[in-house]
């Protein structure tokens, strides 16, 4: 790790003109190789041990910044581990995650089934994932059985709808997140700024780990250009996402062909659910400064308690999903954030999430007398 920590270096930063500062981190984002990133479908990949034990092939992943094991890899695996214990017919209509011990990202995660519930309409799992014979987090999930448009019983149908939007990100009010991280934190002098946040915007490996992240992670974001800091009073964040590798099925239908044991993008059309879970996860708690008028990344320690995520359609993750995230509830460092993801084609909401975790932050006052 190239950390450099310490007043003296930012005195010397300070000397700097802010086209100075820019070059020279460029040369050290350059010094460093970029790690190349998985496919979705290998970070994701499980190994059956039995028919209802898993464990995974690789190792999981953790996020920029963070010791622990990136919570969207357990959400997914948990959900793509029970998809191997029902009939292709039945699709995810919800489920309900805890985060109870932090996940090690140097070794293999166990995945356990538990068969609750086995009906005609309805079948309940519960997963449960151990490391080092260690209980680290918990799922519940409902299946319902995926019914047809020749079903003549669809009382009260209904989804949640928004007029106006458009395929393709509207560029005037978003910009991807890979330019507007170097443009908001890296150029323009606000480097040093945040520095005094976080000593990690000192580390140029960090800097370059989160900009490889934007540019070829599974996710691909368009975010609005105020997202870093806004100095107007948010009552909402709009932005979009979507996963960058293919997931070739797309249709309700596709997965009731599929009768192959391996379930992948390209065999299976649930693997869009086991892609939302993953992407479900990010950039929910971590927006919370954004509606308090503060910087990213301004956060002392964050940790997940729990996630719930209700599935209303299938979520065609390869294209441009529209999220809305509202910060509910911020009360003794506990924190409840929802949003609402909809598919920019039809407008129509696909799935609802819920997420609750545990955030310390200094002070407003004295975030801001850093910043």
């Amino acid at each position: 790790m190239n950390v450099v920590v310490g007043m003296s270096h930012l005195r010397k930063l300070s000397l700097m003109s802010p086209l100075q500062m820019l070059h020279t981190t460029k040369r050290k984002l350059s010094s460093v190789t970029a790690k190349n990133h998985a496919s979705l479908e290998s970070l994701l990949e499980l190994v059956p041990q039995t028919a209802t034990k898993f464990i995974t092939k690789n190792l999981p992943a953790a996020p920029v910044g963070s010791r622990g094991t990136f919570g969207g890899t357990l959400v997914a695996q948990s959900l793509l581990a029970s998809l191997y214990t029902v009939p292709t017919n039945f699709v995810p209509t919800s489920l309900r995650c805890y985060f109870i011990n932090g996940g090690d990202p140097t070794n293999m995660i166990t995945y356990q089934v538990e068969k609750l519930r086995d009906g005609r309409n309805f079948i309940h799992r519960q997963i449960r994932a151990y490391q080092h014979n260690k209980l680290i987090f918990q799922s519940m999930i409902l299946f319902s059985n995926q019914r047809n448009s020749n079903d003549a019983h669809d009382s009260l149908h209904h989804l949640a709808h928004l007029d106006n939007l458009t395929p393709l990100p509207p560029t005037e009010t978003h910009q991807d997140a890979a330019s507007l991280y170097t443009e908001k934190i890296i150029k323009n002098g606000n480097l040093q700024r945040y520095a005094h946040l976080s000593e990690r915007f000192l580390d140029t490996e960090h800097l370059q780990r989160q900009i490889d992240t934007f540019e070829t992670g599974p996710m691909e974001y368009q975010f609005p250009k105020d997202i870093f800091y806004t100095q107007n009073k948010q009552e909402m964040l709009k932005y979009y996402v979507r996963i960058r590798q293919p997931i070739i099925q797309t249709q309700d239908d596709a997965a009731v062909a599929s009768e192959t044991k391996l379930i992948t993008p390209e065999t299976d059309a649930r693997y869009n659910y086991v892609a939302f879970a993953y992407l479900s996860d990010s950039y929910l708690l971590l927006t919370l400064p954004y509606f308090h008028e503060l910087p990213l990344y301004s956060h002392n320690f964050s940790v997940s308690l729990d996630h719930t995520v209700y599935f209303h359609q299938l979520p065609a993750v390869n294209d441009w999903i529209f999220l809305r995230v509202k910060s509910v509830r911020s009360h003794w460092d506990k924190h409840l954030v929802q949003g609402e993801y909809y598919d920019t084609r039809s407008g129509d909401i696909v799935a609802s999430v819920s997420q609750e975790g545990l955030v310390s932050y200094d002070s407003e006052e004295a975030i801001r007398a850093k910043f």
